[in-house]
């Protein structure tokens, strides 16, 4: 059955693959990450508030998704997910691998590079956080931690009912993978030029915990599903004031 399979997922490959090559000059989407500004004191849901000291995500890959991907939909059902900190770049994503500070953000869009994809019916974009490699954008020697973890954060955590202050840490190594749709599905038949900006919210990566009962092993699951939470993705016209 696994063998029959496989023929027709190679026999489908074959088929789309002429469409895939078939790159249309002119058609361009800008891609930026647009973090929102960090605040003094983040103010949870929880009643506590989180000062944070470092805060630090790195993304490895940025992948526009076909709204008819069938083909990669089928493979993904038998083949395991596998990512490298370093990806190679396609018309359709970006490899260009970048750790983002989100202590340096001021609202400002980070920009992360054109995809120049064929024509077609594109419904949403991925994004893969997984820790940096020696050729990241962004990695000095105050970001080397970052080659072992995908997400970075500590601070101090204060319940603002006791006035009780609690240190925080959290290491999150595993590859984030984050789908996102768009409002509308971007259709691609001639020369255009679009923009795509993945707004991160890190100041909702700490709602929903109650730091005083809930163990660390609980903290940490609930602000992984956070931070991929956070990510939203929008159509906007950001590139025209750069």
């Amino acid at each position: 059955m696994t063998s029959r399979l496989l023929t027709v997922i190679v026999l489908l490959s074959a088929a789309a693959l002429p469409q895939c090559m078939d790159v249309t000059d002119g058609i361009e989407v800008d891609v930026a990450y647009q973090p929102a500004a960090t605040t003094a004191a983040i103010r949870t849901d929880m009643g506590y508030a989180v000062r944070l000291e470092r805060a630090l995500i790195a993304v490895g890959k940025v992948e526009l998704i076909r709204c008819d991907n069938y083909v990669a939909d089928l493979w993904n059902l038998i083949v395991p997910a596998r990512a490298r900190a370093h990806e190679l770049s396609t018309p359709t994503s970006l490899g260009v691998p970048l750790i983002i500070d989100l202590m340096e953000s001021a609202g400002v869009p980070l920009f992360a590079g054109t995809l120049r994809p064929p024509p077609g019916r594109y419904c949403g974009i991925r994004v893969l956080g997984m820790p940096a490699d020696q050729d990241t954008e962004g990695l000095t020697a105050e970001t080397l931690d970052m080659m072992d973890h995908s997400v970075l954060i500590s601070g101090r955590v204060e319940d603002e009912s006791t006035g009780e202050e609690t240190p925080l840490l959290a290491r999150i190594s595993e590859i984030l993978e984050c789908e996102m749709l768009f409002d509308r599905p971007l259709v691609f038949e001639g020369p255009v030029l679009e923009s795509v900006s993945i707004q991160i919210d890190q100041r909702t990566w700490f709602d929903g915990i109650d730091f005083a009962p809930q163990d660390s092993v609980a903290v940490h699951q609930q602000i992984t599903e956070n931070v991929r939470s956070s990510l939203k993705a929008a159509l906007s016209n950001w590139g025209a004031d750069l």
